[in-house]
């Protein structure tokens, strides 16, 4: 008569069973922390960029060219004018560089609105406390990181500033990760909720724009 009572396995396949599933467990954490440290901080060579979802997955495996951005910085824009892409226009500033450092001092540029919606950089400019106020020109935007402006505005994480210069490097053909249309999408919908979302339950604060548009900026 046979028995059919199933052998216990041996200790040493036991032991090979938990070493796996441990393993196994290890390997899962340590994708989940290579995704996120990935998703808070991109590792990129020095000219290659991600749309804003790629940025939150840390996605960096390429199929093919990796794409490549030759982006401007805010400081560029400030101090080429004759640089700016079509239709956007900086104006015009009379004096020597110190006068031209000072936002007040340049007119007739593009306006920061209607392009971009909310009523931030909206300042009494003709000195008239009863007219409505209006909107500051792209370039007086930029010009806010140098400082005192007498309309007491400021540029929180200078989040206005890369604004301006990544739809610059838009209009310009730059970055292709981002056309003129996205880069007015980010700036509206933190604007209006406070946050920008580039993937669902994903909410970036200004300085965390920031830090992306930073990364189609390398030149």
């Amino acid at each position: 008569m046979s028995d059919l009572t199933p052998e216990t396995p041996p200790a040493a396949a036991q032991n090979d069973t938990v070493d796996q599933s441990r393993r196994r467990l290890a390997g899962a954490a340590l994708g989940v922390s290579v995704v996120f440290t990935l998703a808070s901080r991109p590792v990129l060579a020095a000219d290659q960029c991600m749309t804003p979802s790629a940025a939150v997955s840390g996605n960096l495996s390429q199929h093919g060219t990796p794409t490549l951005c030759s982006g401007r910085t805010p400081g560029y824009w400030k101090t080429h004018p004759e640089s700016w892409p079509s239709p956007y226009l900086p104006g015009s500033c009379n004096g020597g560089q110190n006068i031209c450092n000072q936002a007040q001092n340049w007119k007739n540029g593009t306006l920061f609105h209607p392009i971009f919606s909310g009523t931030q950089f909206m300042a009494d400019l003709d000195g008239n406390p009863g007219t409505p106020k209006t909107s500051l020109s792209l370039m007086q935007v930029l010009m806010l990181t140098n400082g005192g402006n007498p309309w007491g505005l400021t540029d929180p994480d200078n989040l206005g500033a890369h604004i301006v210069a990544a739809l610059l490097n838009a209009a310009a053909g730059l970055t292709p990760v981002l056309s003129v249309t996205d880069v007015i999408g980010i700036w509206n919908e933190w604007a209006s909720k406070g946050y920008f979302e580039p993937t669902a339950n994903v909410q970036w604060n200004s300085a965390q724009i920031v830090d992306y548009l930073k990364t189609t900026m390398p030149v």
